[in-house]
């Protein structure tokens, strides 16, 4: 017979195996003239539109980023640039503004970003503006691969809480504004209902 053959994988070769590569961030560029981007879910939409097609949030009391050309650029950065510590700093300066426009930016670094460092940042920043529409994107950050976004994600859920009254939290969502239409619906008194059965 012959001579017996190794058929053990040699681990230095193995044709399947592919050098991984840092992943660039999704080049999916949004045009901040005509799109906005839902600081509730972190779908790009349309600038004129008040309601998220996606989520239904309440757009209209957040103004888009489309007129800041500072905040514009910032925030085209944020998303598009190669290098993940320019796009950290980049979230980092939009989230020293302070501003509820720069909410939607941040959304989306934070559950589109490849880096963890970068969406870290976007977490943070979310944390600080206190915005209850934040609350949604932290609970999908809670099931983040990254141990430090699950991190800031938690206390970004602290620092909401401690900011924002309970029943601020469901203002603006689909259910809070069907509340308020059964608020302005004249209810029948008992007076009524004890005439007409009369």
């Amino acid at each position: 017979m012959g001579k017996e053959r190794n058929f053990r994988p040699d681990p230095n070769y193995n044709p399947y195996r592919v050098k991984q590569t840092p992943t660039a961030p999704k080049t999916s560029v949004i045009d901040f003239n005509t799109q906005r981007i839902c600081p509730a879910c972190g779908l790009a939409i349309k600038i004129a539109h008040n309601f998220c097609k996606r989520c239904g949030v309440d757009l209209s009391a957040i103004e888009p980023i489309g007129n800041d050309e500072i905040s514009k650029q910032l925030a085209i950065t944020a998303i598009t640039d190669s290098d993940p510590e320019v796009r950290k700093e980049a979230v980092d300066t939009l989230g020293d503004f302070g501003d509820e426009k720069v909410l939607g930016v941040l959304t989306y670094v934070l559950l589109n970003d490849p880096d963890e460092n970068v969406r870290k940042e976007a977490a943070d920043e979310l944390g600080d503006l206190h915005h209850p529409y934040s609350l949604d994107i932290f609970t999908k950050a809670l099931k983040d691969e990254s141990p430090l976004v699950r991190k800031e994600a938690i206390e970004g859920l602290k620092k909401i809480k401690k900011k924002i009254k309970p029943k601020k939290l469901d203002e603006g969502k689909p259910e809070s504004r069907e509340d308020k239409e059964d608020e302005l619906k004249p209810e029948e008194t008992t007076e009524e209902r004890n005439t007409d059965s009369l």
